[in-house]
């Protein structure tokens, strides 16, 4: 996200993201949402404490907040068509859910889906269970659309 976010800033920039996917992206290395706390009994496989070993470790000081390192804080204006993908039960899901609000208020054509029960990498259960195939559909649907032949508003 935060490289799609530098390439929008860059207009005369030849290369330009047609759309992007997202699976239960981390946006917010402050670790601000509340679905760390209200989804953490849920999630299986984030714990607060070891994330928040493994940001401190990754920012080496740096500021959390910085878009760089958390796009949830940069200008999302000019951003192509985004999907996100999301369980219902992982401490990531306001993440994505703040993301994609963001993306709609600076005009972008975002949209995230929420699989309720669903933790964390419940897409890698295809063949599985059945919001992993709908997932998988709704996402081959937006790549079918935004790859596909013809003029692009989003392609130089």
């Amino acid at each position: 996200m935060s490289l799609l976010a530098i390439l929008a800033a860059e207009p005369a920039n030849a290369m330009r993201p047609v759309g992007a996917l997202v699976l239960s992206p981390v946006t917010d290395l402050a670790l601000t949402g509340s679905s760390w706390q209200t989804r953490a009994e849920a999630d299986p496989y984030f714990v607060r404490e070891q994330a928040q070993g493994l940001i401190d470790a990754y920012l080496n000081g740096h500021d959390a907040t910085d878009p760089v390192a958390s796009p949830l804080y940069g200008n999302l204006a000019g951003l192509p068509p985004i999907r996100v993908q999301a369980g219902d039960d992982e401490v990531l899901l306001d993440d994505s859910v703040r993301l994609v609000e963001r993306a709609v208020a600076a005009g972008v054509d975002a949209r995230l889906d929420v699989w309720e029960g669903m933790p964390h990498g419940f897409i890698g259960s295809i063949g599985q269970t059945e919001a992993a195939a709908s997932a998988m559909d709704l996402i081959g649907k937006f790549l079918s659309s935004v790859l596909a032949p013809g003029p692009s508003k989003y392609r130089p």
